[in-house]
């Protein structure tokens, strides 16, 4: 099923949209609300929702396409053992490259314009804590805003790093690392 929502994402946006749309007008015309205005609300607020989906979906591919060809991802990176309510224990957005040693180059950035926002960082990745990213609970997915979003763990020089990032993201990622590809 996961499969086939992926697959077809656009024809499930419009169904959840026509369904919430439905309803939201039966729930209303049930509360006593005149039949006309609910209609008229209910499509204001459908056209509200799919244009405010239309430009995000937009914006991120227009993010990644560039991103993509400056040969950078889009990750959030943060250190899974840093002492309970430190700053580098939350995920902090920005973008990774490789450089030719395969060194990990992480640039921080902020807003979707990717403006960097502090020194980089450099981690040599000495490995992979395993070869397939895991789903980020809800629980510490706090600071990571997009969705989709998975998470590997690195050993680097510097300790343990968790990175965040799309799955075909991250497959680059875990390639680099185990020597399947070439750096960027």
């Amino acid at each position: 099923m996961r499969k086939w929502i992926a697959a077809h994402r656009k024809m499930v946006a419009l169904v959840v949209l026509a369904a919430a749309w439905g309803a939201g007008i039966a729930l209303f015309v049930s509360w006593g609300h005149p039949l006309e205005q609910t209609i008229f609300n209910s499509t204001l607020w459908a056209v509200f929702v799919a244009v405010s989906w239309y430009v995000d979906t937009r914006r991120q591919r227009k993010t990644a396409s560039r991103l993509d060809s400056q040969g950078g991802i889009l990750v959030y990176v943060r250190y899974p053992d840093s002492r309970p309510g430190s700053l580098s224990g939350i995920w902090n957005m920005g973008v990774a490259t490789f450089d030719e040693t395969a060194a990990l180059k992480f640039q921080p950035a902020v807003y979707d314009t990717l403006e960097p926002s502090g020194r980089p960082a450099t981690f040599g990745v000495l490995g992979a804590e395993s070869s397939e990213p895991r789903k980020i609970s809800r629980k510490e997915s706090r600071y990571v805003t997009q969705a989709g979003f998975q998470a590997i763990r690195l050993t680097t020089d510097k300790g343990d790093i968790d990175v965040a990032g799309r799955p075909e993201s991250l497959r680059k990622i875990l390639d680099v690392v185990t020597g399947s590809a070439e750096p960027k």
